[in-house]
């Protein structure tokens, strides 16, 4: 029996995921890295957040574009159309003159994002054997490993050789490869065009009530300290509750209650990707800003990140882990607690710049190698639990959940530095009370998982009785 997605009859198809994912990381490491440098030379450091979050808002309209047309329009034709929105949204940020029209930039990188993140889990889910799928999935965050080797030194060595825009303008040249490799594999898959499901038009309108109102809450963020108390509180209040209804078309029944078994899986994810992505984000600015080190120095974190992720990854699809899913959860939570609680510690300790961020490189990739435990573990626990008929849609819900916890812990840590820079100005204590914030809501994640699993019903009908 096949035991590795390396098998030559799967090879192919591997290189090529890998390869198209590789390219999705670059992205992201390289783009993270010189992003501090992007706000600076475009004024727009106190809507630093705005960068990240209006990508990730963008990208819940993709995972809802492909959980809806995967079945529709067959997974090659969805696999071209996010690459063209990659590159498309690349070059705009590339030429962007001002935030607003990096925004837009980001927005339909975002949007190519989410089209992938839930393509690659529906890839797996048909085109690996169950006994795979670990594995396959595990193969998603070694794809990030070269992009986090090269990223950031690649970047800091086009910051000084001419421009932080030259990491935006070369993303499609990287894409021609992937689309090439993977493309032909995925027309192997028999297709049978579905329907739309009846309630598609409702997806669409909730996923653009969501973003809306998440857009409002951002726009509240970065005017802390600037509107009207009052205003800020019903804008805060208001636009969650708004958000929270539209959960009820796009995720399980029983999301926001986290009723045990995949509505918990869906939940969990969003809570730990919100602590840790909205930590992260802040480690290069922090190193850039406070303590004056480059891009390439700063993006060692960002390295390190990607290289323990894989490693966390990498262990729990191992058949040598004797661990139960539950118990790789809680350690994997309570790592990335500790890494986001040791962080400024690391990058404002006393000693020689360079020492610090290898430091921060060392505890950013504690923090990391519990992401890289809980995300394919949660994602493996979406697929067994889901039939194949759904695992589109439910790899939706469990990509949007990682954005709505993103968008709103980095909107809630960027509201702390738009407030600090009306102020006091952005100090040392201004990033520690965004790391204490993370470290909290990371911590909260550990309440899912008693319910990650659904009991089976005799069981559950005993404990009734």
């Amino acid at each position: 029996m096949t035991t590795s997605p390396w098998a030559p009859e799967y090879r192919r198809l591997s290189i090529g995921i890998v390869a198209l994912v590789s390219v999705f990381g670059f992205e992201g490491i390289a783009i993270g890295a010189v992003m501090p440098v992007a706000a600076a030379d475009l004024n727009a450091i106190s809507n630093y957040a705005v960068a990240f979050t209006s990508f990730t808002m963008a990208s819940l309209l993709g995972m809802t574009f492909a959980g809806l047309w995967a079945n529709r329009i067959g997974l090659a034709r969805v696999v071209i159309f996010a690459v063209a929105a990659l590159a498309i949204g690349s070059l705009v940020a590339g030429f962007a003159p001002n935030l607003a029209v990096l925004t837009v930039g980001r927005s339909i990188q975002g949007f190519a994002m989410g089209i992938d993140l839930v393509t690659m889990y529906v890839v797996i889910g048909r085109m690996y054997p169950e006994a795979l799928r670990a594995k396959a999935l595990g193969m998603l965050a070694g794809a990030w490993v070269v992009p986090g080797l090269i990223g950031p030194g690649l970047a800091g060595l086009l910051v000084e050789i001419s421009s932080w825009r030259m990491t935006f303008w070369i993303v499609p040249i990287l894409l021609l490869g992937p689309i090439m490799l993977l493309v032909p594999e995925l027309k192997k898959l028999p297709f049978v065009p579905s329907p739309l499901r009846s309630d598609s038009r409702l997806q669409i309108t909730s996923v653009l009530i969501a973003i809306g109102a998440l857009s409002i809450f951002q726009a509240g963020a970065s005017h802390l300290g600037r509107w009207n108390s009052f205003l800020l509180a019903a804008i805060f209040f208001g636009s969650l509750g708004v958000t929270a209804w539209s959960t009820k078309a796009l995720m399980p029944t029983g999301f926001l209650r986290a009723r045990e078994g995949i509505p918990a899986v869906v939940g969990m994810r969003g809570v730990i990707a919100g602590a840790f992505f909205a930590a992260e984000i802040y480690v290069p600015l922090a190193l850039q800003e406070i303590r004056g080190t480059s891009v390439a120095l700063s993006g060692g974190v960002l390295t390190a990140a990607t290289l323990t992720w894989f490693a966390g990854s990498w262990l729990q699809g191992s058949h040598k882990l004797k661990f139960s899913r539950q118990q790789v959860l809680f350690v994997g939570v309570l790592l990335t607690a500790l890494g986001i609680g040791l962080i400024p510690v690391a990058v404002f300790a006393p000693i020689d710049i360079t020492a610090s961020a290898l430091l921060a490189s060392l505890v950013w990739g504690i923090a990391a190698f519990g992401m890289g435990l809980c995300f394919p573990t949660l994602g493996v626990l979406m697929l067994d639990q889901s039939p194949e008929e759904d695992h589109a849609r439910h790899s939706a819900s469990l990509q949007m959940s990682d954005s709505f916890g993103v968008i709103i812990a980095t909107a809630i840590a960027g509201s702390v530095l738009a407030f600090a820079s009306i102020h006091q100005g952005i100090e040392s204590k201004t990033f520690v009370t965004i790391w204490i914030f993370c470290v909290l809501v990371g911590l909260s994640a550990l309440l899912f998982i008693p319910k990650i699993q659904k009991k089976p019903t005799v069981l559950r009908e005993r404990l009734n009785t």
